[in-house]
C-alpha cells in the first residue's frame, strides 16, 4: 500500500477541547479546514500531517486500541496551536463516523427512537463489549459521553477517545452508565422497554456484573435476531494468476462440496500459502479441509444445545480449532525437520453463520451469528449498497508497530516490510498463535466477502464494492457471476498473485409471510426450522469441553493423526486393509457415493 492510498481520508477529527474554540470556516495552520466543532477539512490529503515520537500520553490509547477500528478512530498524526503563551498539539484523527460530506453520523440519542428493538439491544451491547478494552486503557469516559457515541447503520462508533483522568472520572462505574442509559427509556421499543428498564435499575444499584449486563443484552438480541427472515447465499472462487503455474490459495466451499455441506452453505473458508515458504499450497489445503471439518462440528453442535452459548464461550470454541490446526500444520513441519524459511504456512479468514435455536412468542428461530476468525493478511469485509467495511485487521508488521505504539498507520505501512507477517498457520506453537475472533449480527441486507491478499492488495476491494453491492442484493446479478467478475478484475490488476474469494449474500426480512418457516437458506437446499420443531437435547460436547481441552496431550495426537490421514492416505487405506479384508473395497464404495 502505498502513501497516497493509506492517506485517502480527508476529514480529520481535531481531539482536543480547545479545537472546539475554532469557528467554523477557519483555516489552520493554512491547511485545515473548520467546517464543524472539531471536524476539519484537510485541504492537502496527500501531504503528510506531524508526526511526534514517542506518542505523548493523551495518544497511547489509540496504539492500544488500534484492533477496535470497526468503532474507534485511528491515529493520524498532529497539529500545532500556537499562542501567545503556549503551543498546544492536537492529536488528529481519522476513520471518524461522519458522511461523505463530513457531517457527524447520528448520535445513539437522536437515532434512538427510531430505531429497532434489535438495533438498540445491539447498540448497547456493543458499548458493554468496549468496556474492558476502553477500562484497560483508562479512557471509560469515552463511553459515557453520549453525545460522543454515534451509529453507523449496525454499528456503534466513537468520536474520540476520552481520558478518565482528563474529566476527572478515575472510576467510571456500570452504576454511572446504568443512570445515562435510563434516560433512554421513553423512546425505548416497547417489545423491550421493560427488560431494559428493569437492567438499567439493576446496573444503577450496581448489583449487576459486566458479564450479568452482557449476557442480557444478548439474550435480548438474540430473540429479536430469530425473529427476522434471514435468506443466505454463497459462492467462490479462486484464480491463480497471470504469473503463476499453481496456485497456494485453497477457498472453501468449492461447488461440489457445497452440494454435500451438511450446514448448507453456512461456512466459508480463505487460506492462503504463505509465499516463499515451501509446502504453501499444501498447508492452505490442509487448513481449509480440518478448518472445515471442525467448524461443521461446532455448527451443529450449537444447533443441539438447549441454551444460550455465549459470544466468549464461541469464540474461545472457534479459537481453538484454529490452534489444533495449526498445530497439526506445525506438527507436520516438525516431522518433516522443516525449519525457518522451509517451514510450510498459510493465512486463514473464515465465516461461521451459527444458528443458535432460540425460542421466542413467535415459536423456534435462529440466531444469525456471524463469527469471524482470522490470522494473517486475507481479510472479511461487511459490504452494503452505501458502505464497505473491513471487518479485519492484517497481522503484518505494519500493523505490528502501530498497535505498539512506535509508529502511525499511514507512515508505517511505507516500511519495506510492511507487509511481511506476524503469525500464519504452521509458523510457530499453537500458544503463540492469537486468532482473532470476533462476532457481529446480520441484521441488515449485505455481502460478506472474504478474501486473500490477491484481491485486497492495492485497495482493490474498496475501490470497487460499489459495482456490486446493488447488483448482488437486488439480484440483478446471480453470485457466481460476481465471483468471476471481481476474479477476473482483480487478475487485471493485481493478477502477480493468487487470487481467491468468497462472496456469502445475507438478505433480510423483519415480515414473516409464512410464521411457519423462520429461516430459509438457498443452498443448495431450504432448510427450514417449524414451530412444531422438538425441544433440542443438551449436547455442549465438542464445541465447548473438548475445544477448550485442546492443549492437552490428546488434543495433540488427535491432530497429528489427523495430519497423518491428510498426508499419507495410501498408508492409512492400507493400514485399513489390514483391519477389515473387505476395506478397500468398501473405500471405492464410498468415494464413489460421495462424488470424490
Amino acid at each position: 500500500m502505498t502513501t497516497t492510498q493509506a492517506m485517502t481520508s480527508r476529514y480529520i477529527w481535531a481531539a482536543q477541547r480547545q479545537a472546539t474554540l475554532i469557528p467554523a470556516g477557519r483555516l489552520v495552520e493554512d491547511r485545515y479546514h473548520a467546517i464543524a466543532p472539531q471536524i476539519w477539512l484537510d485541504t492537502k490529503p496527500q501531504e503528510p500531517p506531524d508526526l511526534l515520537f514517542p506518542l505523548p500520553h493523551q495518544a497511547i490509547a489509540y496504539a492500544h486500541l488500534y484492533r477496535y477500528q470497526l468503532h474507534l478512530p485511528r491515529l493520524h498524526g498532529f497539529c500545532s496551536l500556537k499562542s501567545a503563551n503556549e503551543t498546544i498539539e492536537i492529536p488528529l484523527l481519522d476513520n471518524i463516523p461522519v458522511d461523505r460530506e463530513g457531517k457527524l453520523l447520528p448520535s445513539l440519542v437522536e437515532a434512538w427512537g427510531t430505531a429497532t428493538a434489535l438495533e438498540q439491544a445491539y447498540w448497547l451491547w456493543q458499548a458493554i463489549a468496549l468496556w474492558a478494552p476502553l477500562s484497560g486503557a483508562g479512557v471509560l469516559s469515552s463511553a459515557v459521553l453520549m453525545d460522543n457515541l454515534r451509529v453507523d447503520g449496525w454499528r456503534l462508533r466513537l468520536c474520540e477517545l476520552i481520558s478518565d483522568y482528563a474529566t476527572g472520572n478515575t472510576k467510571v462505574t456500570l452504576a454511572h452508565l446504568g443512570t445515562l442509559w435510563l434516560k433512554t427509556l421513553p423512546g425505548a421499543h416497547p417489545e423491550i422497554a421493560d427488560r431494559l428498564e428493569a437492567l438499567f435499575l439493576k446496573m444503577q444499584a450496581e448489583k449487576a456484573s459486566l458479564r450479568d449486563v452482557d449476557r442480557e443484552l444478548n439474550s435480548i438480541i438474540l430473540e429479536q435476531a430469530a425473529r427476522l427472515s434471514v435468506k443466505w447465499q454463497i459462492a467462490g472462487g479462486t484464480d491463480a494468476g497471470s504469473l503463476h503455474l499453481h496456485n497456494e490459495d485453497s477457498y472453501y466451499p468449492t461447488p461440489l462440496e457445497l452440494a454435500h455441506d451438511p450446514t448448507g452453505g453456512k461456512i466459508a473458508i480463505i487460506c492462503d500459502g504463505v509465499a516463499g515458504h515451501d509446502g504453501g499450497e499444501v498447508a492452505s489445503q490442509m487448513a481449509v479441509k480440518l478448518l472445515q471439518i471442525q467448524a461443521q462440528n461446532l455448527y451443529q453442535d450449537l444447533i443441539n444445545c438447549d441454551r444460550i452459548v455465549s459470544p466468549e464461550q464461541i469464540s474461545q470454541a472457534i479459537g481453538a480449532i484454529v490452534r489444533v490446526v495449526n498445530n497439526t500444520i506445525t506438527a507436520q513441519n516438525q516431522s518433516q525437520g522443516r525449519e525457518q524459511l522451509a517451514r510450510m504456512g498459510t493465512t486463514m479468514v473464515m465465516a461461521i453463520q451459527v444458528n443458535q435455536q432460540i425460542r421466542s412468542r413467535d415459536g423456534v428461530g435462529n440466531s444469525h451469528e456471524i463469527y469471524i476468525a482470522h490470522v494473517g493478511d486475507s481479510r472479511a469485509y461487511w459490504i452494503t449498497p452505501q458502505r464497505c467495511q473491513l471487518l479485519t485487521i492484517d497481522d503484518d508488521i505494519a500493523t505490528r508497530e502501530v498497535k505498539q505504539g512506535r509508529d502511525l498507520f499511514w507512515h508505517s505501512v511505507n516500511r519495506p516490510d510492511a507487509t511481511a507477517l506476524t503469525q500464519a498457520l504452521g509458523m510457530k506453537a499453537g500458544e503463540l498463535i492469537v486468532p482473532t475472533v470476533q462476532r457481529f449480527m446480520a441484521i441488515e441486507d449485505g455481502i460478506l466477502l472474504l478474501c486473500s491478499d490477491g484481491l485486497s492488495d492495492r485497495n482493490l476491494v474498496e475501490s470497487s464494492w460499489q459495482d456490486y453491492a446493488a447488483r448482488i442484493l437486488q439480484t440483478e446479478m446471480p453470485l457466481t457471476e460476481a465471483v468471476q467478475s471481481w476474479l477476473a478484475l482483480a487478475h487485471g490488476e493485481n493478477g502477480t498473485d493468487n487470487i481467491s474469494l468468497v462472496l456469502m449474500s445475507c438478505q433480510v426480512s423483519t415480515s414473516t409471510t409464512d410464521p411457519e418457516i423462520l429461516y430459509s437458506a438457498s443452498t443448495p437446499e431450504a432448510v427450514a426450522i417449524s414451530k412444531s420443531a422438538p425441544e433440542p437435547k443438551f449436547r455442549l460436547n465438542r464445541a465447548i469441553h473438548l475445544f477448550l481441552a485442546l492443549t492437552t496431550s490428546m488434543g495433540f495426537l488427535a491432530a497429528v493423526a489427523i495430519a497423518i490421514a491428510f498426508f499419507q492416505p495410501d498408508w492409512v487405506a492400507n493400514w485399513r486393509q489390514q483391519l477389515s479384508p473387505n476395506g478397500a473395497a468398501q473405500s471405492e464404495l464410498t468415494e464413489e457415493t460421495t462424488g470424490n
